[in-house]
C-alpha cells in the first residue's frame, strides 16, 4: 500500500511539473503551485486564488495579447496625428497590439515601427501610375509610351493620341503631355460640301435651261420663216417666146449624122474611075448636110 501511494505521488508531481512548463495557460506561483492565467484582453486582479483567479478586461488604450498572470495591461502606442499617423484600426482593441500606420497619401519609412511618414510621390503629366502607393510603400510612376499621353497628375493610364478622321488635318502633333489636335469641324465640312453640291446643281440647271431656250427659239424662227414663205404671193411667170425660138421650133429636129451604108453594086473599072497607076478609085459618098445653129435658151421670162 505504501508503494502504491509513493507511485501516485510521483505521477502527480510529474503531471504538475509538466503542466506548468508546457501549458501557456498556467504558471507557478511563489509557493510552487501550478496556477491558471488570465486570457488575452484581460488582467489578473489579485493572486488570491491560484486555481480560479479573478480577471478584468483591459481599459481602452490598453491591450493584452496573450495569457498572463500580470495585474496590468500593456498600453497601446500613441499615434501622433501631426506626424500623419493613425491607429491601424479605429475601433478599440484589447486583445492585441493596434499599431500606428500612416494616413492616406503617406507611407511609413520603417518596416517594424512606424514613427515617421512620407508623402506619396505624385506622377506628373507625361507619366502614369504603375503601382499605387500604400501605407507601407511609395507610388511607382512610369513614363507614357510613344503615341500616348497624360495631361494631369497621378493619371492611372496614358491615353492614345487622337486619330484625325477623313476630312480633318493635323493641327498640332501629340506629345507625352498633350493630345494631337485635328483642324476642321464636321459641321463646317458638311456645310461646305452641301454648298458645293448646290452650286454645281444650279450651274447644271442654268445650262439645261439655256440650251432648251436656245433650241426653242431656233424652232420658232424656223416655223416663222416657213410661215412667211407660205404667205408670199407667188409671182406670175410667163414664158416669152422669141422669133428665133419660133423659127427653130418650126424646123425639124436635127439628129446626129449617121454614116451611110453602101448598098450599090461594085463599079467596073473604066478609064474614068482608074488612076494613072491603074488602081480603081472608090467613090466616096458624102455625108448629109447638117444645118448648124447657135444654141440659145429657148425661153425667157418676164415678171408682171
Amino acid at each position: 500500500m505504501r508503494t502504491v501511494f509513493i507511485i501516485y505521488l510521483l505521477v502527480s508531481l510529474l503531471h504538475f511539473v509538466l503542466c506548468c512548463e508546457e501549458d501557456e495557460t498556467h504558471y507557478k506561483n511563489k509557493s510552487g503551485e501550478c496556477c491558471k492565467k488570465c486570457g488575452p484582453g484581460k488582467r489578473m486582479l489579485v493572486d488570491d486564488n491560484c486555481k480560479d483567479p479573478r480577471c478584468q478586461d483591459c481599459k481602452i488604450g490598453e491591450y493584452q495579447s496573450g495569457y498572463t498572470s500580470n495585474t496590468r495591461c500593456e498600453r497601446q502606442p500613441s499615434c501622433d496625428t501631426n506626424l500623419h499617423l493613425k491607429p491601424q484600426e479605429d475601433k478599440p482593441i484589447t486583445n492585441r497590439l493596434n499599431k500606428c500606420v500612416c494616413e492616406p497619401g503617406y507611407y511609413c519609412t520603417l518596416d517594424d515601427d512606424c514613427s515617421a511618414c512620407m508623402k506619396h510621390s505624385v506622377c506628373k503629366p507625361g507619366q502614369r501610375v504603375a503601382k499605387k502607393g500604400s501605407p507601407e510603400s511609395d507610388t511607382v510612376c512610369e513614363t507614357c509610351k510613344n503615341g500616348t499621353f497624360s495631361d494631369h497628375d497621378s493619371a492611372d493610364t496614358c491615353e492614345e493620341w487622337t486619330t484625325c478622321d477623313y476630312g480633318y488635318d493635323q493641327n498640332t502633333p501629340g506629345s507625352s503631355t498633350s493630345d494631337r489636335s485635328c483642324l476642321g469641324s464636321p459641321v463646317y465640312r458638311a456645310v461646305t460640301g452641301v454648298g458645293i453640291a448646290v452650286l454645281v446643281l444650279v450651274v447644271i440647271i442654268v445650262l439645261v435651261v439655256y440650251f432648251y431656250m436656245s433650241k426653242r427659239n431656233q424652232g420658232w424662227k424656223e416655223v416663222k420663216g416657213f410661215a412667211a414663205d407660205q404667205m408670199v404671193t407667188p409671182l406670175n411667170i410667163r414664158p416669152v417666146h422669141r422669133e428665133e425660138d419660133v423659127e427653130r421650133a418650126d424646123q425639124p429636129t436635127n439628129r446626129q449624122p449617121q454614116e451611110d451604108l453602101d448598098h450599090s453594086e461594085p463599079v467596073s473599072p473604066s478609064p474614068s474611075n482608074m488612076t494613072e497607076n491603074g488602081n480603081v478609085v472608090d467613090q466616096e459618098h458624102g455625108k448629109e448636110h447638117i444645118i448648124s445653129s447657135t444654141e440659145s435658151n429657148g425661153y425667157s421670162y418676164s415678171y408682171s
